[in-house]
């Protein structure tokens, strides 16, 4: 089954939320690695691939919304209380809000730094022909601490899941299995 039902995800979605999750949880163990090392060739080409795998992430996040938007909306279980509902709804909205806000802070950051992102040789995204650095300066810090609220959001996603399945007992985490 491609598609989503009313009580389970197809396998898009399901390839979509495993494939984009490793690949952000992997670009937060990097750029809080590289952010943290001294100068070097190493640390340079580690900033290369971050920004060429963030603008992978932001054409997959792209693809994941619009197919979020074609498909069936899964209930959340009867009895969950209104709470509970509320918090996922909400969880969920900021974790979109997030997945874009990241790539898009990141190039930003390096476009108005005057510097290009070089896309796996693919494709070049050119930097602005007139530096902001006062702007670039402020999408850094958007990146930077938008990079910790998102591990808390996303450590908050697993923790409900491993609470969905362990302690409530519902089907909430295998429907995406």
């Amino acid at each position: 089954m491609l598609r989503n039902t009313s009580s389970s995800y197809g396998l898009i979605t399901k390839i979509f939320h495993w494939s984009i999750s490793l690949l952000i949880i992997s670009m937060l163990i990097v750029g809080f690695t590289m952010t943290s090392m001294e100068n070097s060739p190493d640390k340079w080409e580690l900033y290369s691939m971050h920004k060429a795998t963030g603008i992978v992430v932001l054409s997959l996040v792209s693809l994941r919304f619009l197919w979020r938007l074609s498909n069936a909306r899964l209930d959340l279980p009867t009895d969950l209380p209104l709470w509970q509902k509320v918090a996922s709804r909400v969880t969920h909205y900021l974790l979109y809000v997030f997945m874009f806000l990241m790539p898009i802070s990141g190039a930003l950051m390096c476009i108005l730094k005057g510097k290009e992102i070089n896309v796996f040789s693919l494709f070049t995204i050119p930097a602005l022909a007139e530096k902001n650095i006062p702007l670039a300066h402020f999408f850094n810090n958007i990146h930077g601490i938008t990079a910790v609220v998102f591990a808390g959001l996303i450590s908050l996603h697993i923790i409900a899941g491993l609470y969905h399945h362990f302690i409530r007992k519902d089907n909430i985490l295998t429907r995406m299995l």
